[in-house]
């Protein structure tokens, strides 16, 4: 089975998503590939922790630093073997990973996907799937593809027209002032919206925070007292250890994120500049122009007619220097 079918089985199955599962307030129900090939690639499961898996290599382009992230070999990365309990043997992770890379050669020429996860299916909901080999590259509704035309239409658009669409749109987008401001007050609609979630669920992450210091209070008086052994204290202490750090991250992520968010006037003029950058320039990077992409674009909506809409992103559109 492919992830798309992994994906599509587990919401079958009613399985919640990580983040359901562990309570997050703005979780989703549906399973994603991504989250699919996160937990198939991850050897976290094997028992190991592995650090350094990726890393952060700039790129000059048109006169302008990028970051983009690449994965680190694996002479280079930091592993701990047997830092906590095995859910699977070594041979299955590595027979998994064989798996991926054979279903990999088969599904890919190696050509560049610049609106990978941006292109949606307004009708269905599916992501759209990109054919590299087909009219020189087309997007095609995910639906469709994994259930005929039964379950959606094919909504096939070429991705040089999607990509002169975008162009156009954001060219006459930054010359119609009433537009663009339009646009802002969305945004900061959205933003005002996403900053609400955002303090609840730190809320809710200094309530787990808490609730895990009670915890080892709790752990370490059995200990003393002899009703648990040192060495079940010290698994279940990793474990709290590892709950707590993940929870610590999580909550760093989202003060960032609150902090972002703060200062609209900065956000705008950084999007009027980003988008000014695409216009004017010609970049051949295809790496380069799809994060630029990514960042101004949130989501776009193809519809069967060939008609797109394009639901702009403000919240980060600044490149990272």
């Amino acid at each position: 089975m492919g992830m798309f079918s992994i994906s599509n089985l587990l919401m079958r199955r009613g399985i919640p998503t990580p983040r359901a599962h562990s309570g997050a307030a703005n979780a989703g129900q549906k399973w994603h590939q991504n989250t699919i090939k996160g937990i198939l690639t991850n050897p976290v499961y094997t028992g190991k922790q592995v650090f350094h898996r990726e890393d952060t290599t700039r790129i000059l382009a048109a006169s302008e630093t990028y970051k983009v992230r690449r994965k680190v070999n694996e002479e280079e990365q930091v592993v701990i073997e047997n830092s906590h309990p095995a859910l699977i043997t070594e041979d299955d992770f590595n027979a998994v990973q064989e798996l991926i890379k054979k279903k990999g050669k088969h599904k890919s020429n190696g050509k560049e996907s610049l609106f990978s996860y941006i292109v949606k299916c307004p009708d269905c909901g599916s992501g759209m799937h990109f054919k590299p080999d087909r009219r020189k590259g087309t997007y095609v509704c995910g639906g469709y593809v994994k259930y005929t035309s039964s379950f959606c239409s094919s909504h096939i658009i070429e991705e040089k027209v999607l990509l002169q669409a975008v162009k156009d749109d954001l060219k006459s987008l930054i010359k119609d002032s009433v537009k663009i401001e339009n646009l802002y007050g969305i945004a900061e609609e959205k933003a005002m919206t996403a900053k609400a979630h955002i303090q609840k669920e730190l809320k809710r992450i200094e309530k787990q925070l808490v609730e895990l210091d009670k915890r080892f209070d709790k752990l370490l008086t059995l200990h003393v007292e002899g009703a648990i052994t040192t060495d079940q204290f010290k698994h279940q202490n990793e474990r709290n250890a590892h709950q707590q750090q993940e929870l610590l991250n999580k909550k760093a992520e989202l003060i960032v994120a609150l902090e972002e968010g703060k200062n609209l006037a900065e956000r705008k003029e950084a999007f009027r500049k980003e988008v000014k950058r695409f216009i004017d320039l010609d970049i051949s990077d295809e790496q380069v122009l799809k994060q630029i992409l990514q960042r101004l674009i949130q989501t776009i909506e193809v519809f069967e007619d060939g008609k797109i809409k394009i639901n702009y992103n403000l919240s980060n559109p600044l490149p990272s220097n």
